[in-house]
């Protein structure tokens, strides 16, 4: 199988779009533990600004920190569909109450290898001045 035969076979929209609900929207940890095992290699590495995490204990690390500070109405969206070829990636996102303005917004930038997510960059826009 050549290489644009491989990279034809992955879902990137998909698969991002289920890193975003169903891992760092997921509040329930039974759930997302469930998601991240399906979703993200075992020695994944998320590299956001001032943190490294590796493996499932650092993906779930990581999406602790970020919902244990945001309150309970706020929700992840996303700006269009995910778009990468030759196994990378990205996709723009935000973060805020459901039925407002977001008050985060980023991009993810992910490595997929064998249909599984090996490495996450999340971008954080900077405010708006």
């Amino acid at each position: 199988m050549t290489d644009q035969q491989n990279d034809a076979a992955v879902d990137y929209d998909g698969l991002m779009q289920a890193h975003l609900y169903r891992v760092f929207g997921e509040r329930d940890t039974i759930k997302r533990t469930a998601a991240i095992r399906e979703l993200y290699a075992e020695d994944v590495v998320v590299y956001e600004e001032g943190v490294e995490a590796v493996g499932y204990a650092g993906v779930d690390h990581v999406v602790d920190a970020v919902l244990s500070k945001a309150p309970p109405i706020f929700v992840f969206g996303t700006y269009g569909p995910a778009v990468g070829h030759h196994g990378v990636g990205r996709m723009r996102w935000h973060f805020g109450p459901a039925d407002g303005p977001p008050v985060v917004t980023g991009l993810d930038v992910v490595e997929i290898v064998n249909g599984r997510i090996t490495t996450l960059h999340v971008f954080i826009d900077p405010p708006a001045a």
